[in-house]
């Protein structure tokens, strides 16, 4: 397979689905993107230009609508996941709870980058809307990881043959008889998210190990997962674990 393809197939994507407005001359711009919210309404952010520096924001929409939704994000643990989720990203919050992130011309690109993946992160803070929720997703699979004796390195920022610097869950290290294993976690995985999924995967691939292999564990317990979804990680050789039989990660994860 020719991971060159996936890289312009997703970007040329990208460039033909993003609309730009100008909204105050030499000021703000608004800027559509392909990726879709929950209500499959397109992301919207604006770009606002600042003496030396460029400052994007979604003006305050994402946790508007979260507010609007019932979820409220004033408790400790939301605050908490907020905050990590939006450090992650290098975003942060302004006084009028608007989602902004610091960027210049050179970096301009990257940045857009990390906000629309800071919104669609912060957007699935919604699932935490019920108060019998209380760990994320990935919180749960490595705690199975921990409990299983799996090694594993969490959290790791990888650049891509686009330049890119995509967010990994965990990586699972080469042992005698193992490969390299990347693994992301999808509590509830979207058409958005199996498209972001597969393009990091695609852009990572040249810079890992020839045999690396790319997994994706995803949340059937909670969630009805498409067959459809699952079956489009997979045509990228994207192998795919429920969690409703976790106990199977065992043997593909264990360093033996």
């Amino acid at each position: 397979m020719n991971c060159n393809i996936i890289i312009e197939q997703y970007l040329n994507w990208i460039k033909d689905n993003t609309v730009i407005k100008s909204i105050k001359e030499g000021g703000i711009c608004s800027v559509s993107t392909p990726f879709l919210d929950r209500h499959n309404d397109h992301l919207q952010i604006y770009v606002v230009k600042e003496e030396n520096k460029i400052i994007l924001t979604d003006d305050g929409y994402t946790l508007a609508d979260l507010h609007m939704s019932g979820l409220d994000v004033n408790t400790p643990k939301r605050e908490k996941i907020l905050k990590t989720i939006l450090n992650g990203f290098g975003v942060q919050l302004g006084k009028n709870n608007e989602l902004v992130i610091e960027a210049n011309m050179g970096n301009l690109g990257q940045k857009k980058h990390y906000f629309l993946q800071a919104i669609l992160a912060v957007n699935d803070m919604y699932t935490l809307s019920t108060e019998n929720v209380y760990s994320l997703f990935k919180e749960d699979v490595e705690s199975f990881f921990q409990r299983k004796e799996i090694f594993y390195t969490k959290d790791i920022k990888l650049t891509g043959k686009s330049g890119f610097d995509h967010n990994i869950d965990f990586i699972i290290p080469r042992s005698k008889n193992k490969p390299e294993r990347v693994v992301q976690t999808m509590n509830n995985p979207q058409k958005e998210h199996i498209k972001a999924t597969i393009f990091t995967f695609g852009d990572i691939q040249e810079t890992r190990q020839q045999d690396t292999s790319n997994f994706v564990i995803y949340n059937d317990i909670e969630n009805n997962v498409p067959e459809e979804s699952l079956n489009a990680l997979r045509s990228y050789d994207i192998k795919t674990l429920s969690w409703s039989k976790k106990e199977e990660m065992v043997k593909a994860f264990a360093m033996v």
